[in-house]
């Protein structure tokens, strides 16, 4: 009896270690207003999600209008605002705009996206949802370059 309390014990911790169930997502976006080049009937967008959640690190963004599209989007670094953030970009027409759910996956234990885990941290948003929650602050620039060094001159 006492072994399979213990091992009853080891399997709940296990658990707990692979799905974290903690929310402190804060994701958000913005509409990008200076797009130039682009098709001027599309409204733009950027959704900045955490990079990590808990002990889970993002997986995949996938936007979506049910019977219309569903596609992953591209995942990037952002150093445009303060926190550990990654940006994703979206190009949608604006009467799709109260249509558009986002999924956010955090199902991997590496920032470098290398494992997987099946627990399901799936987060959905509608995109005009996600305009809505608070904005994280921005980062200062970054510092400016230094000049080229010229060695030619210093012999």
């Amino acid at each position: 009896m006492r072994s399979f309390i213990i091992i009853l014990l080891c399997f709940f911790n296990i658990s707990l270690l692979a799905c974290e169930d903690e929310h402190v997502i804060s994701p958000f976006a913005t509409e990008v207003l200076d797009y130039n080049g682009f098709d001027n009937s599309l409204k733009y967008f950027e959704i900045l999600s955490p990079v990590q959640k808990g002990n889970v690190y993002l997986s995949s963004i996938t936007a979506r209008v049910k019977g219309k599209f569903e596609f992953n989007l591209d995942i990037r670094e952002d150093r445009t605002y303060k926190g550990n953030f990654y940006i994703s970009s979206l190009g949608i027409p604006e009467d799709l705009l109260d249509k558009v759910e986002i999924f956010i996956a955090y199902n991997t234990t590496r920032k470098d996206r290398k494992t997987v885990i099946f627990c399901g941290n799936f987060d959905y948003y509608k995109l005009s949802e996600l305009l809505n929650f608070e904005k994280a602050k921005q980062a200062p620039p970054p510092p400016p370059k230094l000049p080229p060094n010229d060695l030619s001159n210093s012999i």
